[in-house]
């Protein structure tokens, strides 16, 4: 992993806990965006802190929501900032070049993936525990790789129905640029991940914004499901389909069809 020490130690978002062999396990809620996509894990966190006292419960998510850190050490879960706002707005930027703009984007995100990283690997770098896990929103796909680099199971969390769809060519050149992969994922079983899951959410993961970093970054795949070093499907190892929780009854959204019987979905309210 390419971390660079002087900037780890000038870290301020790194995990303020003992380092230790820990006896629990680690369950990570990393939630990202403005308070109607964050306050929901919140609130989730706290009571999953509650009932299930044999985790070590953490929350990762923008310093902007730091009035949520009383509230979440009240019920035993420690609060975790990164420095990246909720949102980025070319406003800011208004009557500047839309290259600096772009720019400042891109480096907000770079330090953002970086304080990500450098937080998961203190709370899961120096061991593993059964149990393990990490739950984010849609805007935190950033601990989807996460969880693969330190081999812990992700869970997909959601107050609301998927916040972004496919672009339409999305499918006609995934089967083109990458047809061994494609040809993998249509025939995986239900019960897998397959073609159905990245079709629903997972499909930013497979676009360059990602793999450049999950490649050059955290020395995975640039493509999830498939070899870092021939680039072919991990045909040896099928993953289950993960698990996706949305937080609404099927009573007050209507499940559209097939792609939802597929997925492995709860709709608990």
């Amino acid at each position: 992993m390419h971390i660079v020490e002087k900037e780890k130690e000038n870290c301020h978002c790194m995990v303020e806990f003992e380092k230790k062999m820990r006896s629990k396990a680690a369950a990570v809620f990393m939630a990202f965006g403005t308070k109607g996509d964050v306050y929901p894990l919140a609130a989730i966190a706290a009571a999953f802190a509650c009932d299930q006292e044999q985790y070590q419960v953490f929350f990762v998510t923008h310093s902007a929501h730091e009035n949520l850190r009383v509230h979440l050490r009240l019920n035993k879960v420690t609060y975790i900032p990164v420095s990246s706002p909720p949102v980025v707005s070319p406003l800011e930027h208004y009557g500047k070049m839309e290259l600096s703009f772009s720019a400042h984007k891109r480096e907000i995100i770079q330090k953002h993936r970086y304080e990500c990283t450098s937080i998961i690997e203190d709370i899961f770098g120096d061991d593993s525990v059964e149990g393990d896990a990490i739950a984010i929103n849609f805007f935190a796909l950033e601990g989807w790789s996460l969880a693969e680099l330190f081999q812990v199971r992700c869970i997909v969390v959601a107050p609301y129905v998927v916040p972004y769809s496919a672009p339409s060519s999305f499918e006609r050149q995934f089967r083109k640029e990458h047809p061994n992969l494609y040809n993998h994922l249509q025939e995986a079983p239900i019960d897998k991940v397959g073609w159905k899951d990245v079709i629903h959410w997972m499909w930013p993961l497979f676009t360059e914004e990602w793999g450049s970093w999950r490649s050059l970054d955290l020395n995975l795949s640039s493509l999830p499901f498939t070899d870092p070093v021939t680039g072919l499907p991990a045909f040896h190892e099928r993953l289950p389909s993960p698990l996706l929780l949305y937080g609404f009854s099927k009573e007050v959204v209507e499940c559209p069809g097939m792609a939802y019987d597929e997925i492995s979905i709860d709709t608990s309210s």
